[in-house]
C-alpha cells in the first residue's frame, strides 16, 4: 500500500502542510491560509457541534485542511497525518475530499509526531494471537453494549480471546492476563474520563479504580492494537513543544504498537455496530486502518432495516435498540407501541423506567404530527457524529 504522510505545522499566520512519500527526493510544501486563532475558533465550533448532536461534512473552512491531499494522494492510499497544536483534535476523516468525507477515499492513522511512528512500527507482532477484553466496569453505570463488544469478541477470534466483565475486570486480572506475553488486541469496552487540568489523571474505569496515564506510564501493556471504546479517550492536553500527555500517548509508551480512540462521547449502539465490523476485517486480515475505514463506511451507509436486522440476530437484547431505531425512521407508532411494551415490563426499581416513559412521550408527540410515511432505508449513522470520533494512532499494519 502507498503511503503518504501529511504533517501539519500552525503558525500566527498561516498553517503549512508537508506532505511526503517514497517516491519523493523531498517534502511538497503547501500554504493553508488558515491561522491558528481561526483553527482554534473553528476547532471550538465542531466540538459544540457534536455535542449538541448536529455535526455535517465539513464543507467549510476546515476543508481546506484535506483540499491538498486530492493532489498528493489517490483513492486507497495510506494518509498517514501528524496534526499539530489545536489539529490533534479534529477529526480529519470526516472532513471532504472530492465532495466526499475523506474516510470514503482512504484509509488513515495518525501519530503525535513523525518520530513516533519508527517507534510504533518496532513493537508491531502480526504474530501475536491472545484477544483480552475488560468491559462494564462500573455497576452504578451499566455499559450493556460494551459487555456485548467484549463477549462478541471471543465469536470472532475464537479460543485465543480472554473476556473479563463487570468485577472480575480488574487492573490485578490485566497483570494475570498479560503475564504469559504481549497480546494481539487489548480492548477496553468501559467509561472514560479526561481531567484537562490534569491530563496524567485522564483514564479508564477498571472495577477495582481508574487506570489512568500516570499509572499507565509505570507499566508494561505490551499489544498490537489497544482500543477504547471509551468516552472522550483520544483527548489529550498539548504542552509546549507539541508534546501531547494523555492515554494515547501513556499506552504507545507502555507498549502498544498502535491505539485506536475516541475524541467525543459516543453512541452505544453505533459504537457496537462500527466495533463489531472493525474486529471482523482484523480477523479476516485486513490491516488496522484499512479495517478502521471499511467500518467507518459501513456504518455511514447501514440503513435502518440493516440495524433492526442485525440487532435481531444478535444474542442478547435489542428491543429497546429497535424501537429507537424506528423512531429514526420516523415509524412513531411502531415506536410508541415497543416502548409501551417495555415499560410495562419494567418493574418499579428498573433505571430504565424514566428513559422509557420519555421515549414513549415522545414517540406520541412525533406520531400526531408525522406528515410522511417511515423510510427504513435512511442511513440513521450518516452524520459524522457515530463515525468520526475513532482515530487510530500509531502503525497502521
Amino acid at each position: 500500500m502507498r503511503t503518504v504522510l501529511a504533517e501539519y505545522f500552525v503558525t500566527e499566520r498561516e498553517t503549512l502542510l508537508f506532505l511526503l512519500d517514497a517516491d519523493a527526493d523531498e517534502p511538497r510544501t503547501e500554504r493553508i491560509p488558515l491561522t491558528r486563532e481561526a483553527l482554534r475558533a473553528h476547532t471550538a465550533d465542531l466540538a459544540g457541534a457534536v455535542h449538541a448532536g448536529r455535526t455535517s461534512p465539513a464543507e467549510g473552512p476546515l476543508a481546506a485542511l484535506t483540499a491538498p491531499l486530492a493532489q498528493a494522494s489517490a483513492p486507497g492510499d495510506l494518509l498517514w497525518i501528524v496534526p499539530h497544536d489545536t489539529l490533534h483534535y479534529l477529526p480529519f476523516s470526516m472532513f471532504p475530499v472530492d465532495g466526499a468525507p475523506l474516510a470514503a477515499r482512504n484509509p488513515l492513522c495518525t501519530t503525535p509526531s513523525a518520530t513516533v511512528m519508527g517507534y510504533c512500527q518496532a513493537k508491531h507482532d502480526p504474530s501475536r494471537r491472545r484477544v483480552l477484553a475488560y468491559a462494564d466496569t462500573a455497576p452504578d453505570r451499566p455499559l450493556p453494549h460494551a459487555r456485548r463488544q467484549a463477549e462478541a469478541l471471543a465469536l470472532v477470534f475464537g479460543d485465543d480471546t480472554v473476556v473479563r466483565l463487570g468485577p472480575h475486570a480488574t487492573s490485578a486480572a490485566l497483570d494475570t492476563d498479560l503475564a504469559p506475553g504481549p497480546a494481539r488486541i487489548l480492548h477496553f469496552g468501559c467509561h472514560g474520563t479526561f481531567v484537562p487540568g490534569s491530563p496524567l489523571r485522564s483514564g479508564i474505569t477498571l472495577a477495582d479504580g481508574d487506570l489512568t496515564a500516570e499509572r499507565i506510564l509505570s507499566r508494561s501493556l505490551p499489544a498490537d492494537l489497544v482500543t477504547l471504546s471509551a468516552c472522550e479517550s483520544g483527548v489529550n492536553a498539548r504542552h509546549p513543544g507539541d508534546e501531547l500527555v494523555g492515554l494515547t500517548r501513556s499506552l504507545i509508551y507502555a507498549g502498544a504498537a498502535s491505539v485506536l480512540v475516541t475524541l467525543w462521547s459516543v453512541d452505544e449502539l453505533s459504537t457496537s455496530l462500527l466495533m463489531a465490523d472493525f474486529y471482523r476485517e482484523l480477523a479476516a486480515g485486513a490491516g488496522k486502518a484499512v479495517a478502521l475505514q471499511r467500518a467507518q463506511n459501513t456504518l455511514r451507509s447501514i440503513t435502518g432495516d440493516e440495524v433492526i436486522r442485525r440487532c435481531e440476530q444478535a444474542p442478547g437484547s435489542y428491543a429497546e435498540d429497535i424501537a429507537d431505531v424506528r423512531f429514526r425512521c420516523g415509524d412513531f407508532a411502531a415506536a410508541r407501541a415497543a416502548y409501551s411494551r417495555l415499560l410495562d415490563g419494567a418493574g418499579p426499581d428498573d433505571d430504565r423506567a424514566a428513559r422509557l416513559q420519555a421515549a414513549e412521550t415522545r414517540s406520541r408527540w412525533a406520531a400526531t404530527a408525522a406528515d410522511r410515511p417511515p423510510d427504513y432505508e435512511r442511513q440513521i449513522y450518516r452524520d459524522p457524529y457515530h463515525w468520526a470520533a475513532f482515530v487510530l494512532v500509531g502503525d497502521w499494519r
